[in-house]
């Protein structure tokens, strides 16, 4: 074979193979733009459906247990409502679920429903106002694996989601990887080789940057879109879909936000009138009527406290939260805090003690936020605590002159794996049994945040005779030597 020849054929089976990896260049970049499409309408989609019926599984189960108590017609309504509202969305859910495990919570979730309501019916065929802390035990399991049952189709749906994510992840690693490889044979073959599949590869680099982005929560990421060829056009893609997520990640913090702010000023009128019953300014009650007064005042103070957390929440995400920072002596602030959580703890029969070895102690602080935190800290011991136990609050040194605070009590502790974890939103350690009142797990992470504005830190230990120390420091006031001398004076 001449040399020519050989040069020829060479040159020719390089030409190919560029040819074949950039022909599957381009497969792969429309497989990821279909993905990324599919991301954007259709899981996205899902997604919310998921998330709404979460809450109407919860909202179901709560005015399943109003009709029980008060026997309103109303709240039987309310029922047929929110099952034909469950309904239409697991419908919807049956039209974009893209896996058999969403298919199969989908169908589990409808079962779930329909268990319910067959036991509630049965139950109301009873005609019986039932006590609130005494509910049918099969209502209850059944209403509580409807709720769980809620759960586990939105997790399935974000696994769907996570999935076309991961897939498109690996699809563009893939394509990176043939990059190269296209690189190498360009560099054997001719710089209009190289050159191409080096434009190709970097565009890719971006899209795998941006993909990891998006999976990681960063909406606001985006690609550069210049030019009308493919990668333009999946970078556009890309945007959009980064755009509506960030839309609807939005539009989920403006809803908490406008709807806890709006709830302020009814709930605060319900308050005052529950108040004014349950003293009887408008007339005497009998013992049922001041048990459903209290019940539901008891409702209104918890409402109340998840309202003002979630108003506090949308503030720090926001970047409104304002602190008033002036030396404060934190012995009288704590002190101050625990004689508010007196009357309460005595009612469980728990202990408030307290410790210090200085009179006084001064931080650089914004006194209301810091005993909002110490008061959070209060509230979770005091809640998991068992009776004819002690809570203790010590205040100290600690590192060079930072103040340490410490709050222990002897509850069940938090496991090893949940101590990061219970200081973000929305997270709860599951102790067997829920406890009412529990919250929705957004006080720890106030505390969090609180701390952290104010240059210190908050983490949770075992307590060495049973259960957790929260702990958290702050920087001493710069003037406190002197306000301690004014104070002796």
């Amino acid at each position: 074979m001449k040399v020519v020849t050989k040069i020829k054929s060479g040159f020719l089976m390089l030409m190919l193979l560029a040819i074949v990896v950039v022909a599957h260049q381009l497969s792969v970049i429309h497989q990821m733009q279909s993905v990324n499409q599919n991301i954007a309408d259709i899981d996205m989609s899902a997604a919310t459906t998921a998330l709404h019926l979460e809450k109407l599984a919860d909202i179901l189960r709560e005015v399943c247990k109003k009709y029980l108590v008060m026997q309103d017609p109303g709240y039987d309504k309310q029922i047929d409502e929110y099952r034909n509202d469950i309904n239409e969305d697991l419908a919807k859910l049956d039209e974009t679920a893209r896996t058999e495990v969403a298919k199969a919570a989908t169908a589990k979730l409808r079962e779930a429903l329909d268990n319910a309501m067959q036991v509630f019916n049965r139950i109301k065929q009873q005609n019986k106002t039932w006590d609130p802390d005494e509910l049918p035990p099969d209502l209850t399991i059944a209403l509580e694996h409807f709720q769980a049952q809620s759960e586990v189709t939105y997790e399935s749906v974000k696994g769907s989601i996570k999935e076309q994510v991961a897939a498109a992840a690996a699809t563009g690693k893939k394509a990176e990887q043939i990059s190269w490889i296209a690189g190498m044979v360009a560099l054997l073959g001719v710089i209009v080789a190289g050159f191409l599949v080096q434009s190709i590869n970097e565009p890719l680099r971006q899209l795998t940057h941006g993909t990891r982005a998006i999976a990681k929560g960063q909406f606001w990421h985006r690609l550069p879109a210049h030019g009308t060829d493919e990668f333009a056009e999946v970078a556009r893609d890309f945007n959009s879909m980064s755009e509506r997520l960030g839309e609807l990640d939005k539009m989920k913090k403006d809803f908490v936000s406008h709807v806890s702010h709006d709830l302020k000023a009814p709930l605060a009128s319900i308050r005052q009138i529950m108040h004014l019953l349950l003293q009887q300014i408008p007339g005497e009650l009998n013992d049922q009527q001041k048990d459903l007064i209290r019940l539901s005042y008891n409702s209104a103070e918890r409402l109340a406290l998840m309202v003002g957390n979630l108003l506090d929440v949308s503030r720090m995400e926001a970047g409104a939260m304002e602190y008033q920072m002036a030396a404060t002596d934190l012995v009288a602030l704590i002190k101050s805090v625990s004689d508010e959580f007196d009357v309460q703890a005595r009612e469980k029969k728990i202990r408030l003690g307290f410790e210090c070895n200085e009179t006084s102690m001064f931080a650089e602080c914004d006194r209301e936020r810091i005993a909002q935190v110490v008061g959070n800290l209060y509230e979770n011991a005091l809640k998991f605590s068992p009776p004819d136990t002690e809570i203790i609050t010590r205040v100290g040194r600690g590192k060079g002159d930072e103040i340490l605070i410490s709050v222990s009590d002897s509850g069940p502790g938090v496991p090893d794996g949940h101590k990061e974890r219970i200081f973000e939103k929305f997270h709860q350690v599951k102790h067997g049994k829920k406890i009412a009142g529990q919250g929705v797990g957004l006080g720890l992470a106030i505390c969090k945040t609180i701390v952290q504005a104010h240059r210190g830190q908050i983490w949770v230990d075992n307590n060495p005779n049973g259960g957790s120390v929260f702990s958290f420091v702050l920087q001493p006031a710069a003037s406190e030597e002197i306000l301690k001398c004014g104070q002796s004076a």
